[in-house]
């Protein structure tokens, strides 16, 4: 009987982390993968567990005194209760997506930037609170009634039987949140995953109806301490308020201390889905650890002391743990070669990377998680002395503990991050945690041994001053490798809600940074490819009016478009703070492209915008966000999203999207060009810089480059020419060898490729860590076919025209380039060191002499 419940609960906690977590991302499908979103969705989510402890506690109560065996059918109801309405939201929440931009909209707010209004929050607030909040109060009932039930008259050994419910739940969460985004949504997308967690629910709620249908055997009372009395009421109105606020303290800390870890361990692995889940995953292991380590401890040492203990203990191991953490990134571990790697079974390899993943955050999490997880039992322990109000006192707690939760987490993501770093935070949130002594102590006085509160409480606070004297870089340097080693200079860092923001300086190169890892650069290569997202299209449009550039990175790509005879310019970025920070690339990059007249700033999700954009709006969409295999970012890859994107062009109009083949696996490039030309069917692929391609689509026709448009735009616009030029493209053959695939290939090689889709985000789990073994998919790159991109480019009888003679010797040098084993491997330029297994094509000399581009690929040109 208790195995059975034990089970029932299980796969409730499990069913519900698996719909926090998808509702989490499909949220930011609806209303944009922004942090605010995210908050939104998790904070209904834990103010909706808290409300449902605390209702469902008195009624808990009332029901135990006419029938022990109520709060078990009622449990079974609740779990019924929650797998309708869960499977209503399955339905109801893609039902939303149309809604979202009609129901949006900006105001203008700081440097003349547009800012999502007031009511376009509201609105997603009232979204989230009626979908969400009746099935989480559901949800939050399940452990006040369940406690009600186990505990019985045995208030004695509460604690440990609150902290064996709360253990077993919690381990279902853990194992919810890792099998979420390691096998479930890749296996089965999201919308089948929600109707697995749903069958888990009523799997459960038909096992707590089976067993409440059963006789019940007399109570046979065998505690491990003296039972107390079940009328001992001797605790007043104060102790239990003061008991409450200490849990709120330790839930403020905690959960917003969860924030830090999560930024904290995405700077040091890599922003990938998997980090996030196995993150979660050991959070909620270590809480399982802690609740079921205290229940036990409660047989030889007082709840009040533990709990003083275990909140001191917290705040000494979180700091130690961040004081003495490195960045080593999981690549740097694995010290096999290539050929050992690809030979090794895909699970074992698996494997091998997340175990060499769990072990930093083990160092970080683990113990702190281990005592964040004795909350609830302790202070259970500490006031259920009275077997009438088990359940209003239990639910009493859960509600102090998740309301401390929901601000903590808000204000450290939204107001202590943001306004004084990650570093700063710690220290206050952590000061909390040890504020969190004092009520507990004052509740129960006479319980405690003063010099042990003195001693818990003197000690976190001198962990404490100690902090605060570390230099105020002392956590950033930790996520940038190359300050660490002296390689580079950092010369600008901010944290925001989105990300923490640094900017480098490396030789004659600045790169920015966020969240540890290099997004975009001033690198001679980068803004070749950057730049040619806006020129390759543009130069195809004779009279171009109005483009939007999504991710605006150091402003490459945004400014190469104000170059083009645009009336109106649009850009929108998720993060002002990312915009705050163009002035360092003026000069190299962006040249001061936000003060542009023509142009519109729009914080806001890419996706979004387009969502809250007319139809038919653009000449060119373009884009190249963070990098691919980071979470969220499927997002902007879907079919879902060019079909959206497709419907916001112009007859005519261009869309450009960054494809980086080396960042994921081969399979996943077939899936991720797939979803692109099921949109737009006469795509193409280019090479903006080696393996750096750019999928070049065009609504209502091919993708082609007329040459004579192309030299008509050129001699028109010379500050393009000039810009293409800076960057080695300014030729017509540099410009057309950019030709990699025509949509004939693709689609050939793409052919038993399923696409990315909304549901089935599968870019998000190709790579679990900055493992990644690259394989350009075979037959993907097809020079030979340029023909059908630039039919001008050719006379009759095939050969090129005038002031492209080279272009066949060019092509030829550059499919060798792509072919190379470095570039198939690893994706590596230049190839100086594979000079001797080119084979040099006819006029093959002239070519490299005559573009600096091929110099650069090569090095040095291949002696014919």
């Amino acid at each position: 009987m208790q195995r059975l419940l034990s089970f029932c609960f299980l796969i409730s906690g499990a069913a519900g982390l698996i719909f926090e977590v998808i509702w989490v991302r499909q949220f930011g499908n609806l209303f944009g993968n922004t942090t605010g979103t995210a908050a939104l969705v998790v904070a209904v989510f834990m103010a909706g567990l808290g409300l449902g402890g605390a209702l469902a506690g008195r009624f808990a109560d009332a029901k135990f005194a006419a029938d022990p065996v109520a709060p078990l059918r009622l449990y079974a109801r609740v779990e019924f209760a929650v797998a309708a309405l869960a499977a209503i939201n399955v339905v109801a929440l893609p039902l939303l997506g149309n809604a979202s931009g009609a129901l949006s909209s900006y105001v203008v707010g700081a440097h003349g930037w547009h800012f999502l209004s007031f009511g376009s929050w509201a609105w997603r607030c009232i979204a989230a609170l009626v979908l969400l909040l009746p099935v989480t109060t559901l949800m939050g009932a399940t452990l006040t009634l369940l406690i009600r039930y186990v505990v019985k008259t045995d208030v004695g050994n509460a604690g440990e039987r609150v902290g064996q419910l709360y253990a077993i739940n919690t381990l279902g969460a853990a194992f919810g949140a890792f099998a979420t985004d390691r096998f479930l949504v890749p296996a089965l997308g999201l919308h089948a995953t929600q109707l697995f967690a749903v069958l888990l629910n009523l799997i459960a709620g038909l096992g707590a109806s089976r067993l409440a249908g059963q006789p019940v055997a007399p109570a046979v009372a065998a505690p491990a301490e003296p039972v107390a009395s079940v009328e001992d009421t001797s605790l007043g109105a104060t102790p239990l308020r003061l008991v409450g606020f200490a849990t709120a303290l330790a839930g403020f800390a905690a959960m917003g201390l969860e924030i830090v870890w999560f930024r904290f361990l995405s700077t040091l692995l890599g922003g990938y889905r998997s980090i996030f889940s196995l993150t979660l995953a050991v959070v909620l292991v270590g809480i399982v650890v802690g609740s079921a380590v205290s229940g036990r401890l409660l047989k030889r040492f007082k709840a009040v002391e533990l709990f003083i203990a275990a909140q001191a203990l917290f705040v000494l191991t979180a700091l130690a743990a961040f004081a003495f953490a490195e960045r080593t990134p999981v690549s740097t571990l694995i010290d096999v070669d290539l050929a050992t790697w690809r030979s090794t079974p895909e699970s074992i390899r698996s494997l091998w990377q997340l175990t060499l993943a769990v072990r930093p955050m083990l160092f970080v999490v683990g113990i702190p998680a281990i005592c964040m997880g004795a909350t609830i039992p302790l202070a259970n322990a500490c006031l259920q002395r009275a077997s009438s109000v088990v359940g209003r006192r239990a639910g009493a707690l859960y509600l102090w503990n998740t309301a401390g939760g929901v601000i903590g987490s808000t204000i450290a993501g939204f107001v202590l991050i943001p306004n004084i770093g990650s570093q700063s935070s710690i220290g206050v949130l952590l000061a909390f945690a040890a504020l969190a002594l004092v009520p507990m102590f004052l509740a129960l006085r006479s319980e405690v041994r003063t010099p042990l509160f003195a001693s818990a409480l003197g000690l976190s606070l001198v962990a404490l001053l100690a902090w605060s004297q570390l230099d105020a870089l002392f956590l950033v340097k930790k996520s940038h490798l190359r300050v660490q080693d002296g390689t580079a200079e950092l010369l600008a860092v901010k944290e925001s809600s989105t990300e923490l923001l640094a900017v480098q300086r490396k030789g004659t190169d600045l790169k920015l940074f966020t969240n540890g890892h290099s997004m975009s650069a001033s690198t001679l290569w980068g803004q070749r490819y950057m730049r040619s997202f806006a020129h390759v299209p543009l130069l195809m449009n004779p009279k171009p009016e109005k483009a939007l550039v999504i991710c605006f990175g150091v402003g490459n790509t945004l400014h190469a478009t104000s170059l083009h005879p645009l009336t109106t310019l649009e850009v929108a970025d998720l993060s002002a703070n990312v915009l705050e920070h163009a002035s360092w690339f003026a000069e190299v990059s962006n040249h001061g492209v936000l003060s542009d007249p023509r142009l519109q700033v729009f914080v806001n999700d890419g996706r979004q915008h387009l969502k809250m954009s007319e139809p038919g709006s653009y000449d060119l969409i373009t884009l190249e966000p963070p990098p691919i295999s980071f979470a969220g970012v499927s997002s902007l890859y879907s079919k879902e999203f060019y079909a959206l994107a497709h419907s916001r062009l112009r007859s005519g109009g261009a869309m450009t999207q960054w494809l980086p083949a080396y960042q994921v696996s081969g399979q996943t490039v077939r899936q991720a060009i797939r979803a692109f030309i099921e949109v737009f069917p006469g795509a193409v692929m280019l090479s903006g810089a080696s393996t750096e391609f750019i999928l070049y689509g065009v609504k209502d026709g091919p993708a082609q480059l007329d040459l004579e448009q192309v030299r008509r735009a050129l001699a028109e616009r010379p500050n393009v020419q000039r810009d293409l030029d800076t960057v080695s493209a300014g030729t017509l053959t540099e410009l057309v060898g950019m030709f990699t695939s025509s949509s004939m290939q693709l689609l050939f090689v793409t052919t038993d490729s399923m696409p990315l889709t909304d549901d089935e985000p599968t870019l998000e789990y190709s790579e679990l860590t900055d493992v990644i073994d690259t394989q350009l998919p075979a037959n993907l790159l097809n020079v030979t076919q340029v023909a059908t991109y630039c039919p001008t480019c050719f006379d009759s009888t095939g050969a090129p025209v005038a002031g492209l003679e080279l272009l066949p010797a060019y092509l030829d040098l550059l499919s060798q380039a792509y072919t190379a084993p470095n570039v198939q491997q690893y994706s590596v330029f230049p190839l100086s060191a594979e000079f001797p297994k080119i084979k040099p094509p006819p006029r093959g000399k002239e070519a490299v002499d005559s573009s600096r581009y091929l110099q650069q690929v090569f090095g040095r040109g291949p002696q014919r």
